[in-house]
């Protein structure tokens, strides 16, 4: 594994288990594990692993990862699908119905992300999102049967997630 996908795979791993809201702690942190990047290069892997900035419940900011998995190869970043089009959103732990409401439970800090690919999807199955540190309600179009949208989010969110949600779609 080259120098590069080495140092993505670490940050990776230190934004997934850690609370960082800075370069500067992310900087330290990787200086620790023995890779010393300036700050341009650190712009641009996160920048390439489609990181983003959210609040946290505590009113500060951390980094994360839309979609964890495979760090991106190619290094043409408009090449690279987003998270919206690339495969299922793990961050989700939940999903619930209520009349025309979908309420999705994340982890800490992915609901904004998860909100924002929601909306990327242009769907006519909703209508809009709204997002916190943990939840996104999406307001769902009542045109459209629960089944058919249960059928739409079916490579969207988790396996497991679905099946413990399916007999509120069916």
């Amino acid at each position: 594994m080259n120098k590069r996908k080495t140092r993505l795979q670490a940050i990776l791993e230190i934004l997934t288990n850690n609370c960082i809201g800075s370069q500067d702690e992310l900087s330290r942190l990787l200086s620790a594990r023995g890779f010393l990047v300036t700050q341009a290069t650190l712009s641009r892997d996160l920048k390439a692993l489609r990181t983003t900035k959210v609040a946290t419940d505590f009113g500060d900011y951390r980094y994360i990862v839309t979609q964890p998995g495979e760090v991106p190869v190619d290094e043409i970043w408009e090449a690279v699908p987003s998270t919206a089009q690339s495969g299922t959103h793990y961050a989700v732990l939940s999903i619930a119905l209520s009349g025309n409401i979908l309420v999705i439970k994340t982890r800490t800090g992915y609901a904004s992300g998860l909100a924002y690919d929601i909306d990327q999807l242009d769907s006519p199955y909703l209508l809009g999102t709204i997002s916190g540190a943990d939840t996104v309600l999406a307001v769902v179009n009542d045109k459209f049967t629960h089944a058919e949208l249960f059928e739409y989010f079916k490579d969207f969110f988790p396996e497991h997630v679905l099946e413990q949600a399916r007999d509120q779609f069916l």
